[in-house]
C-alpha cells in the first residue's frame, strides 16, 4: 500500500456510528477493527468499540477513525482544525455537503463566494468541523 496522508479522529464509542455516517456521505469502502477482535483490553461494555476504522473512497478520500480507549485521556473538540473537501466536482461535492448537513449545525452555508468558488462550513452531528470547497482554486 501507498503512503498516505488522512486525518484520524477519535470518537467517545460512536466511532462504527460516525464512519457508517461518513461512507454515506463520501461512498466508499469501511474496514472495522474492535477492541475484542484484536484482544485489547478496555473498559466493560466497550469490547465492540472501534479500535481502528477507514473509510477509503474510489477517489481518493481516506479517513480514519476509533474510539477513545479506557486509559487514554477524554476526547476534547476543537477549533483549530477542520475536515477539507475542495475540488471542481459540484456534483460529487455538493452530494457530499448535502448529506454532511444531516443532523449538523451549519456555520457557513454553501454559497459563492468573492472569488468565485462555492464555500461553505458545518459542524457535523458528531462534533466534527467539515469545510467544503467547489471550485477551480487550490
Amino acid at each position: 500500500m501507498k503512503a498516505d496522508l488522512s486525518a484520524y479522529i477519535t470518537f467517545e464509542g460512536r466511532a462504527r456510528e460516525a464512519l457508517e455516517h461518513y461512507q454515506t456521505a463520501l461512498g466508499g469502502k469501511v474496514l472495522i477493527e474492535t477492541f475484542r477482535k484484536w484482544g485489547i483490553p478496555t473498559a466493560p461494555g466497550h469490547e465492540d468499540d472501534v479500535v481502528y476504522g477507514v473509510l477509503r473512497t474510489d477517489d481518493g478520500f481516506v479517513l480514519r477513525v476509533k474510539d477513545r480507549a479506557s486509559d487514554e485521556e477524554p476526547v476534547e473538540q476543537g477549533t483549530a482544525w477542520a475536515l477539507c473537501l475542495n475540488g471542481e466536482e459540484a456534483e460529487r461535492l455538493t452530494a457530499c455537503w448535502n448529506a454532511l448537513t444531516e443532523g449538523a449545525t451549519i456555520i457557513e452555508p454553501l454559497q459563492e463566494m468573492p472569488w468565485g468558488d462555492l464555500n461553505g462550513a458545518l459542524i457535523d452531528a458528531f462534533g466534527i468541523r467539515w469545510s467544503v470547497n467547489i471550485g477551480s482554486s487550490e
